[in-house]
This record gives C-alpha cells, sequence and structure tokens, in this order.
C-alpha cells in the first residue's frame, strides 16, 4: 500500500468529519414518550421457573409506572398470542390495570411460540421512525411451536434470520429476560446483543421485579431522586413522584414539617398501591419541599420522577466487556437547554464500588472501568442548590479475553470475548461473523469514504489522520517562516 499526501489529507478530513458527526450523535437531548412492549410466557413449564407466579405483579407493577403521554402493549404467548392489554396511549385506565394483570398471567400452554409474540409485538401500531420501541421478552423455555422438532427449529432460524434484521430497522430493542438456565439462552442474548437490548438470567424468579424495573428504565431513560440523609428534595419543575418499594412490610411514608404523606393521606393526586411484593406511591403535582422518608429505602427501591429538568447521560451500550473502560459525560438540561450551576456536584458509582467518584462543575466528564463479570448498576447523581437529580442504568459485563470475537457459552448462557471459544451452534458463528465484520464509524460515513478505504481498520484511521496533521504542519510551517535577506 503506498501512501500519498492526497490519500493521508483525505483520509484526515473524513477523519474530522466521523469525529464531529460522532459527538453530534453522543449529544443527549430531551427524550420522546417511551414505546414499551411486554412480552410474558404462560407456557405449562412456567409452573416451575415460576411457582409463585411473580410474573404477574411484576408486569402489573411495570404497568402502573409507565407515564402518561407513552405508549404501551402487553401480550401473553403460548401457544399463540393474546392481547392482555391493547397497543395505544398510557392514560388514566391504566392505573386500574393492576389486579386484572396479576390475575391473568397463569402458567397453562403447552407451546411456546415465541417468533408469533415479537412479531406482533414488534409491529404492534404504526411504526414511522421517528423513535425508540422498547419490547421486554419474559421466558423460561425455547421455541416450541406445533409440528415437533423440525417447525421449532424452523421458527427459530426466522427469528435470527427475519425478525431480528427487521427489529433493528423498526429502531426496536429487545430486553430478553431469562427465569431459567434451561431456556434457549444463546437465542435470547443473541436478540439482545444484535438489538442492543439487555439479556438477563434470573437466580431467582423472585428477582423479576427489580429485572423489569432496570428494562424499564432503559425505555424510559428513567430519572430519580437521590436518598441523602434519609431526605429528597422535592422542586417545583417536578410533574410527578412515584416512590417503589420492593419486599418489604414498611409503608411508604413522606413527612415534611406538618405534612404526612402515605397510604391514608387524602392529598389530591396520591394514589397509593400494594400489589404482590411492591407498594408504589404516586404523588401528582407534588408540594416542594424537602421531604424526609419515615423508613430506609433499599437498593432495589426508587424514586422515579416526571420532571423536564433531567440529568442527561451520553448513550452507553447495555452490553459490555470486563476490559472496558467507559467514557462518561452528563449534564443537567431542560427543553430551553444545558442548566448552569459551578457549584454542581456529581457523583458516580459503578457497581458494588462504595467510593463515590466526584466531580465539580457544569458537566461531568470521566472516564471509569468496568465492574466485575456480571449484571452492575451505574448510578450518576447531581446536586446543587435548586435541583437533585439521579439516574441509574444497568449492564451486563461480560469475561474478556485477548482477541474481539463474541461467541456464546451456552452452557451458561454467558457470553465471550474471545477467539478461542468456538461457536457451539451456526447461530452463535453468524453472530461472531457479524460482529468481525461491523465497523466503528456511523454509516453515513461509512458510505462517504472512498471505496478502498472502507475495509481499513481503526488504528489505521488514526495513523493516517496523525500523518496528515504532520504533513500539514510541515506546510504551514515552510510557508510561514521567516524570510532572511541577504546583505546587498
Amino acid at each position: 500500500m503506498y501512501w500519498t499526501i492526497s490519500k493521508i489529507t483525505q483520509t484526515l478530513a473524513f477523519s474530522i468529519v466521523a469525529t464531529l458527526i460522532s459527538l453530534v450523535f453522543a449529544t443527549p437531548g430531551m427524550t420522546s414518550p417511551a414505546d414499551v412492549r411486554v412480552l410474558v410466557d404462560v407456557s405449562g413449564s412456567m409452573k416451575k421457573a415460576d411457582p409463585k407466579a411473580v410474573r404477574g405483579p411484576a408486569t402489573a407493577l411495570l404497568a402502573a409506572l409507565l407515564p402518561d403521554r407513552s405508549k404501551g402493549g402487553i401480550w401473553l404467548f403460548g401457544s399463540d398470542v393474546r392481547e392482555l392489554v391493547p397497543y395505544g396511549p398510557v392514560d388514566a385506565r391504566w392505573d386500574a390495570l393492576g389486579k386484572p394483570i396479576e390475575a391473568s398471567i397463569g402458567s397453562t400452554d403447552r407451546f411456546t411460540n415465541m417468533e408469533s409474540a415479537i412479531k406482533t409485538g414488534m409491529r404492534a401500531g404504526t411504526q414511522n421512525g421517528s423513535g425508540v420501541c422498547h419490547i421486554i421478552l419474559i421466558t423460561d423455555g425455547i421455541v416450541d411451536v406445533k409440528g415437533g422438532k423440525n417447525a421449532s427449529s424452523i421458527s427459530r432460524d426466522r427469528i435470527i434470520k427475519s425478525l431480528l434484521p427487521e427489529a433493528s430497522d423498526r429502531n426496536c430493542r429487545i430486553h430478553t429476560i431469562a427465569l431459567s438456565d434451561k431456556a434457549d439462552l444463546p437465542l435470547l442474548r443473541q436478540m439482545a446483543l444484535e438489538t442492543d437490548g439487555l439479556f438477563t438470567l434470573l437466580d431467582r424468579p423472585g428477582d423479576l421485579i427489580p429485572v423489569m424495573l432496570d428494562s424499564l428504565e432503559l425505555a424510559l431513560r428513567s430519572q430519580q431522586l437521590p436518598i441523602r440523609d434519609q431526605q429528597i428534595n422535592i422542586d417545583p419543575d417536578i410533574r410527578q413522584l412515584r416512590l417503589i418499594r420492593l419486599d418489604s412490610e414498611s409503608g411508604i411514608e413522606l413527612k415534611a414539617d406538618s405534612k404526612v404523606i402515605n397510604s391514608t393521606s387524602k392529598n389530591a393526586g396520591v394514589i397509593y398501591y400494594t400489589g404482590t411484593g411492591y407498594q408504589t406511591l404516586i404523588w401528582s403535582n407534588p408540594i416542594p419541599g424537602r421531604y424526609t422518608l419515615t423508613s430506609d429505602f433499599g437498593p432495589t427501591d426508587r424514586i422515579l420522577i416526571d420532571s423536564d429538568v433531567r440529568l442527561e447521560l451520553t448513550e452507553l451500550p447495555p452490553t459490555i466487556s470486563s476490559d472496558q473502560t467507559l467514557g462518561l459525560s452528563a449534564s443537567l438540561r431542560s427543553k430551553s437547554g444545558q442548566i448552569t450551576a459551578l457549584d454542581r456536584e456529581f457523583r458516580v458509582a459503578f457497581g458494588n464500588r462504595v467510593d463515590l467518584a466526584r466531580s465539580i462543575g457544569n458537566e461531568l466528564s470521566m472516564q471509569i472501568d468496568s465492574p466485575t463479570i456480571g449484571r452492575s448498576i451505574l448510578t450518576v447523581q447531581s446536586y446543587d442548590k435548586k435541583y437533585e437529580r439521579q439516574i441509574q442504568r444497568a449492564f451486563e459485563v461480560l469475561k474478556t479475553q485477548p482477541a474481539l470475537e463474541i461467541a456464546t457459552d451456552s452452557s451458561k448462557g454467558v457470553g465471550q470475548v474471545a477467539s478461542s471459544v468456538k461457536p457451539k451452534s451456526q447461530d452463535a458463528k453468524n453472530l461472531v461473523e457479524t460482529v468481525k465484520g461491523q465497523t466503528l464509524l456511523p454509516a453515513i460515513v461509512q458510505e462517504q469514504l472512498p471505496e478502498d478505504m472502507r475495509n481499513w481498520p481503526l488504528w489505521q484511521l488514526a495513523v493516517s489522520a496523525l500523518a496528515a496533521i504532520g504533513v500539514l504542519a510541515l506546510v504551514v510551517g515552510l510557508v510561514l517562516r521567516p524570510k532572511h535577506h541577504l546583505p546587498e
């Protein structure tokens, strides 16, 4: 390969364009209304995987937490697909769906028609391509349709070869939750990986509610209130407050001066739900002030808010490798733009690390290492004199080995980054080939590159850019150097 001045300069130009476009894509902005579609497995095998039928209260809680102005729908699937809550705008009618949803989710069907479920959820409503749809799939099994193993295998292939590409085209992210290690873990992980979703294998069915909340927060890009010294600060820009407590007999109660907000409150806008394994207090148009929580909130409990003042975090993939360093960038924003406060304090925690990384200023910009392998929660908090905000995002951290090929250990359902791990199925092999062929440049930039440069590795583009900078500096130096005249 010959390195010419024109090619180096051309590469520099495209590298600069790529960088600028990447920065534009990474700029946080106000979010569009959420679109959440829930698919719940009701096949007979669920009697073992979910003996206490946690799917019912988990789905009911999710329905209660979807904010107004969002869209949603819930379907049950087994031998066929049944509509439980019609897809459409979320409004006041959803508030009364808790108990009917719990009562409707059983374990009765003979088959597990996952293909029809995904197709139904993905194609619900009209897709105009302007927003992201999030599909939450809960199952304990494998693709099992009428017609035996051959028909089931064909159905599974259609999911991989047809439905996953369609999901990407429709901008639908599939978050898969396996309630058993007997589920088709390679398929469920592949669904999540190929659509930028989150895969989770539960240790026990009781973990379903917090895991579903994690998936919902990815879909809603939820905002929370941080708890400091058992207190929360409700500012005037908060339209609604949703306090969620899991697996606790203690009720939810807020106190401020003479005001008490709890399950018996007569305040306008206060609704209190008690479901199997959870309690939630919803307060619309809350009275601003600093409130004390009368009992401790656990690590899986949370306080969600609806507000135009948001702590925005750059988009991060929900699946990362254990040797990966994440670049975090966050700022407080409203519809009119960034909100500045030189005294703002950011606090960051990832995984089980107790010590919080701290930063002072208008924006947060820092590098943070991945935690240990498994599921971890990233927590970012923002404090200033007027606003307090918190966001939490769930990540699946995969094991890392020397090379950069993704394969699947089907015995454990653990995706690995390794050249030494051979795919155990043709599907896993296809996934490896797909990932190997991906580029780190946005598609719009890739299309504009000269044809002989499109397959260059990233290091070569970087080196060429640096070389181009050096050449330009040399040329500029020669042109602008001082001219020395000989004495006459």
